[in-house]
């Protein structure tokens, strides 16, 4: 979505009324939300994720979306709060409690300025896209509240994976070469994938591996 102009210079007004747009991926209940108090539906502006959906309208003083906090890493987050929500549903429960229906899944913001009198300037600008990495509930006597954390793609980048090339047989369940680097390691002493036995090479060079592990090593290290 192009930089609206319009929209950025409304910003340089002494009093202007926001309005954020949310669409929160859940696994089988998504949401799509808006803190102008009403419910709005959109056309027309080519983003997918907006046009033909209602997004329902929350008031604007139970819902704060904090400022994007960057990291030294190159990476940012955003916290957003829900308050003083009315009882929610079973099924909305049920969605938040599971956290593999909601963790690393996308929340997308975006954001319509509007004058002291209400009125749009410009268009819907995009304000942030990351994923849900933390998802809390809790109680306070004003009602419900849900507490989301939200990273920016690169998070994922900069978070370890805690893989080693001893995984890489999932990846290619031809690729032998982590078992065979185990057998080298251990002078061959607890075989190998291929069947094959330790030996030395002939013309004074390394030793190398006779049968299946030789084969099996040289042709992926080759194709690759």
């Amino acid at each position: 979505m192009a930089l609206d102009p319009t929209a950025s210079a409304a910003l340089d007004a002494v009093t202007i009324k926001p309005v954020y747009l949310a669409f929160v991926d859940f696994d089988n209940e998504p949401m799509w939300v808006n803190t102008s108090g009403a419910d709005l539906t959109f056309t027309g502006t080519g983003e997918p994720d907006i046009d033909g959906n209602t997004f329902l309208g929350l008031a604007a003083n139970v819902v704060d979306i904090g400022a994007v906090a960057n990291r030294a890493a190159g990476t940012d987050s955003l916290q957003i709060t829900l308050s003083g929500l009315p009882d929610m549903g079973d099924d909305l429960l049920a969605e938040i409690n599971t956290p593999e229906n909601w963790q690393g899944r996308e929340i997308r913001l975006w954001r319509i300025i509007r004058n002291a009198a209400g009125v749009q300037q410009g268009g819907i600008q995009h304000y942030y896209t990351g994923n849900m990495v933390s998802l809390t509930m809790p109680t306070k006597p004003s009602g419900q509240t849900i507490e989301v954390t939200v990273e920016s793609y690169l998070a994922a980048y900069a978070a370890a994976s805690n893989r080693s090339y001893l995984d890489q047989s999932k990846y290619d369940s031809g690729d032998l070469s982590a078992r065979a680097a185990i057998a080298i390691g251990n002078n061959a002493s607890g075989g190998n994938p291929g069947g094959g036995v330790f030996s030395p090479s002939s013309g004074g060079g390394g030793g190398g591996y006779a049968g299946g592990i030789n084969g099996s090593f040289r042709s992926n290290m080759v194709e690759r």
